[in-house]
């Protein structure tokens, strides 16, 4: 029998995995046309774009799954459940998200809206929805008592949906994947949860019920219960295929898209009973590696290191995707510390405008402070390099939210930030966003201005083109890039010193007194809002890209000895 972190990492990444797979058929109640379209569902499709989760692609988590990550995000390791926590970042969600939104989100929001308080606030909805979410708290909760499983369980549940059979589904997964964990066999979970009370569904008799007809086809079985997402249709659907596929999870999940109609909501469930039975090998490789949150999910279970042994990530560079607050997916690498090497921070490096993340110089650095300890995330901006979105939306103020939620999933993941590292621009979105994240004890500026708007004289005569017209194709670096007049509106309008003034860590500046891009006299005016300690670093002969491989090795080198002074004097 696989051991109790292999079970719980089984039953939160079935959930998600079960969800991922649905993505593409969820909602189409007509089998026929499942096959047709799709012939038989055996990994993750791109949804169709008239379809309810058309914005996403294939691995991506359908409204359902993007609820059960935020409910993971609210876990922080050793602080149990909160429902004011979870409540927050669920609402939250919502104010930027561009996937379905369902009648029972709607309902709730106009209920908090209202006044109504968390433990109140759910919707009349008996979506199963409402009980599929809840595998992540199997690793945050301790679980050597089923009650405050259950009371999380069942919270989480109240906050969107308040119908007593919602209720009583989620206390009977709860309770049937406490005993899992606890090394019981499937049956006798299934037989001793089903025999606790319940005021509006009758598990035992269910059961009783679905053991006579195992026999049965799955998809026309699962037609007869009921295909909604209703708790009555659902709730024997979802235990049928636990039943039928007791010990194969792999074509539960799959037979469970097949048959159509709320696949995500059932498959969730199915995936985590099955995952806590068997085992996170119970899955294939390629819908673990292929779940686009799964670098997320691997290094939350990490951080939870009481229930879940993780490796830490390899040694080098990761790939890592994150989500902003529009909802793009944002590109980035993890620069990881060689094995046998203390982490001595985490840090995040800002690109220079117009720039990416694989840029010679930023890659370098980054990987030459990986060498000497400091975990180094680097990313692409929303519309640049190989993130999502379109950089003409985007100005300086996106940048900083782009900071802060890397900053959020780093916290999420291998540890909050405390250095910010930027170059160009992006040392001027580092300053500005310190002002934002936690815990920020140092700030790296590379070759950058003193003030934002000075961007505005790499789009020369161009720059009343956009004011009158609204927006241009200029060329930057080779490249074409259309500037709105919003980005220009937006540059003029910050005051990163200021922001500066404020600021209470420390501070190292480099810059070349030959920047043909930006002048020297801009590391004054930043050296000069500071306070102490600040220091100042000349790049001698370097350009501002720092193109030369040993003008970026010595930035690394100043930065690593300034940051071991600072995180070790």
């Amino acid at each position: 029998m696989p051991e109790l972190p292999d079970r719980i990492q089984g039953a939160v990444y079935g959930s998600f995995i079960a969800d991922a797979l649905s993505l593409a058929a969820h909602w189409i109640y007509n089998p026929r046309k499942i096959e047709r379209t799709y012939q038989r569902v055996t990994d993750y499709l791109d949804p169709s774009k008239n379809q309810y989760h058309g914005k996403r692609v294939a691995g991506d988590q359908s409204h359902y799954g993007d609820q059960a990550l935020v409910l993971m995000r609210s876990l922080e390791s050793g602080q149990g459940f909160s429902l004011s926590a979870f409540a927050d970042r669920w609402r939250e969600m919502w104010a930027h998200y561009d996937g379905y939104v369902d009648g029972a989100t709607r309902e709730t929001l106009a209920n908090l809206e209202a006044g109504s308080p968390p433990d109140s606030s759910g919707s009349s909805s008996n979506d199963i929805a409402g009980a599929s979410r809840m595998a992540p708290l199997l690793a945050a909760l301790p679980m050597d008592s089923e009650e405050p499983l259950l009371a999380a369980a069942r919270a989480q549940a109240s906050l969107t949906h308040g119908d007593p059979q919602v209720d009583d589904a989620t206390a009977f997964f709860a309770r049937t994947i406490f005993l899992l964990l606890q090394g019981e066999p499937l049956d006798a979970a299934l037989d001793t949860a089903a025999s606790a009370a319940y005021s509006s569904l009758d598990p035992a008799a269910t059961l009783a019920q679905l053991r006579q007809e195992l026999d049965r086809e799955t998809t026309p079985a699962l037609a007869e219960f009921g295909l909604t997402c209703h708790s009555p249709d659902a709730f024997p659907a979802t235990l049928f295929l636990i039943l039928k596929f007791a010990e194969d999870p792999e074509t539960a999940l799959i037979e469970n898209v097949m048959a159509g109609g709320d696949s995500a909501a059932r498959g969730m469930l199915v995936g985590m009973v099955l995952g806590a039975a068997h085992g996170l090998s119970a899955f294939p490789e390629r819908w673990i590696n292929d779940l686009r949150a799964s670098p997320e999910i691997r290094a939350w279970l990490a951080s939870h290191s009481n229930q879940c042994e993780i490796e830490s990530p390899a040694p080098g560079t990761n790939k890592v995707e994150f989500t902003n607050d529009e909802g793009h997916t944002l590109a980035a690498r993890l620069e990881w510390p060689p094995e046998g090497t203390e982490t001595k921070a985490v840090a995040i490096f800002a690109h220079c405008f117009t720039c990416s993340k694989d840029l010679p110089a930023t890659t370098r650095i980054a990987r030459a402070l990986a060498g000497r300890g400091f975990a180094v995330l680097r990313f692409d901006f929303t519309g640049l390099g190989s993130s999502d979105g379109d950089f003409a939306n985007t100005n300086f103020s996106s940048n900083v939210e782009d900071l802060v939620a890397a900053a959020r999933h780093l916290e999420q993941t291998v540890g909050a930030p405390t250095l910010l590292i930027g170059h160009s621009l992006g040392g001027a979105a580092v300053i500005a966003a310190a002002d934002q994240i936690d815990g920020i004890r140092g700030i790296v500026t590379i070759g950058t201005p003193s003030d934002p708007a000075h961007v505005a004289h790499l789009l020369g005569e161009r720059t009343g083109e956009v004011e009158a017209e609204g927006q241009a194709e200029i060329e930057i670096g080779g490249r074409p890039f259309t500037i709105k007049r919003h980005f220009l509106d937006d540059i003029r309008s910050q005051n990163v010193l200021a922001i500066l003034k404020r600021y209470r860590g420390s501070l190292l500046i480099l810059h070349s007194p030959r920047d043909q891009t930006v002048d020297v006299n801009h590391a004054a005016e930043i050296f000069m809002a500071a306070k102490h300690p600040k220091s100042f670093v000349s790049l001698a002969e370097a350009d501002h890209l720092l193109s030369r491989p040993s003008d970026s090795a010595f930035a690394a080198e100043m930065i690593a000895a300034w940051a071991n002074h600072l995180f070790f004097d």
